[in-house]
């Protein structure tokens, strides 16, 4: 009888005993549905990420969160162009029209939660603080509305002075556009668009200055002519002669190496934009381009020259 006992009370404890066992095993709840009580949502902002490891969990959930944090910006971004009339896009030579997203900007992330199942798959659950993140990121916004009001305040009876102070100005306030826009996914307070209202500015003095493109080249003058035009288009001038003159000299020269298997040219490109006799912005560049043969190498020379050319114009105008 007391064996029977013993057997049935051991029936009972080995499932008891298991399950006991089993329990540290189980999905936690947060894997699934990342806000509970003790983190709520609208005191935390919440990702979870996994990996074969602790460090690539928490690499993944900082990639999560950037992921969070770029949707729900894009769903509020104002998409800033300045456009000539014949149309033509400012953010497409600034690379500018989209807004990223750093994981670092959002101080206090931490990982609360970690969990690894039985398979070795580790879990993390990343949380960021909203109010202790904005308010960071709200004395960060301030330094830059000091400094936009600062870079604005330069004055110049020179219309393409004034634009070359602005344009300047143009990727400070990019960055106080995409910090707003982050304080806005914590907290939904709504900040001063500064982008917006620096390139309703440049847009207007823009269409206040004219500008003539003058290329001499013996190398199809008239694919420069058309590109350099595009790209002052694009930056919202008016075309054709008046204010200022951009004049383009290119020449090209293939270089022979008997060992090559591939072809070379050198481009050497000028470009002078000035009014009168006064020169606003100059520069120079030169280099080697490689093909598999003359002509296309010679194609290529024209056509890096014309990208750097309008590369550099631009990072000139800006400075």
């Amino acid at each position: 009888m007391v064996m029977m006992r013993k057997g049935v009370l051991l029936f009972f404890l080995i499932p008891f005993l298991v399950s006991c066992m089993s329990i540290p095993n189980q999905r936690p709840a947060w894997i699934g549905r990342p806000y509970d009580g003790k983190y709520p949502e609208d005191k935390y902002l919440l990702v979870v990420g996994s990996g074969s490891s602790y460090q690539k969990a928490v690499e993944n959930a900082r990639i999560n969160l950037a992921s969070v944090f770029s949707s729900q910006v894009e769903a509020v971004t104002r998409i800033t162009t300045i456009d000539s009339s014949e149309g033509g896009s400012f953010d497409a030579l600034f690379e500018q029209g989209t807004v990223s997203s750093n994981v670092e900007d959002l101080v206090g992330s931490e990982v609360v939660s970690s969990f690894t199942d039985e398979m070795g798959q580790t879990y993390v659950r990343l949380a960021v603080e909203r109010q202790e993140s904005a308010r960071f990121l709200q004395t960060r916004l301030a330094e830059l509305t000091k400094e936009l009001a600062k870079i604005r305040s330069q004055t110049s009876a020179d219309r393409l002075e004034r634009y070359r102070f602005l344009l300047s100005a143009y990727p400070v306030a990019q960055e106080a556009g995409q910090i707003a826009d982050r304080i806005w996914v914590l907290t939904k307070e709504i900040n001063p668009d500064h982008l917006g209202a620096l390139a309703s500015e440049l847009r207007t003095l823009a269409r206040s200055i004219s500008v003539e493109v003058i290329v001499n080249s013996e190398t199809d003058p008239h694919f420069l002519k058309a590109g350099f035009e595009g790209a002052l288009q694009n930056l919202g001038f008016v075309q054709g002669g008046g204010d200022y003159a951009l004049t383009v000299t290119y020449d090209s020269e293939p270089i022979l190496f008997e060992a090559s298997p591939y072809a070379y040219e050198r481009y050497q490109l000028s470009v002078t934009l000035g009014r009168n006799d006064k020169v606003v912005r100059s520069f120079s560049l030169s280099e080697r381009i490689a093909a598999l043969h003359q002509g296309d190498a010679k194609t290529k020379a024209l056509q890096s020259a014309l990208n750097d050319g309008i590369e550099t114009l631009i990072g000139l105008l800006s400075q």
